[in-house]
């Protein structure tokens, strides 16, 4: 299984660790669209280290065009939403029109209204993900 990891910038380094912990301990592939593009690898590298200190996008038709490819190509999309952003939600918004299998992580928003009619796979915690994507028929298939 592999899926689109939409998650609020601000967050990047935190999620980029619990995207390599949850890859390895599910054995899905996550694309984390800050650090698994190769053509960001250079901007990230400068944000994270404190040499560049506002996020720029030179092209935001390429940046926008680029993540809706990303997750096209995806089985699904996986978010974390502990405060709101607008490229997340536009992000579950496109998931949604494409019928890709949503994965919704959020104490806060969970019984948001929209959430609750788009989104079939809503959990408060990570755990709660891990132990759904565990005891799912095809995870196990594709483990064994």
């Amino acid at each position: 299984m592999n899926l689109y990891f939409a998650h609020n910038f601000n967050n990047r380094k935190e999620f980029r660790i619990l995207e390599l912990q949850l890859e390895k301990e599910l054995g899905i592939d996550l694309l984390n669209p800050f650090y698994d593009v190769p053509e960001r690898k250079e901007e990230m590298k400068a944000l994270d280290s404190g040499k560049v200190k506002k996020w720029c996008v030179s092209d935001p038709t390429y940046l926008v065009a680029r993540d809706l490819k990303n997750l096209a190509s995806c089985d699904g999309l996986l978010t974390i939403v502990e405060k709101p952003s607008f490229g997340t939600a536009i992000e579950i918004c496109n998931a949604v029109l494409m019928r890709k299998q949503i994965f919704f992580i959020s104490k806060k928003y969970i019984d948001h209204p929209f959430i609750k009619v788009y989104v079939e796979n809503r959990f408060k915690t990570i755990e709660e993900f891990k132990t759904f994507i565990k005891t799912q028929t095809q995870y196990n298939k594709e483990v064994e």
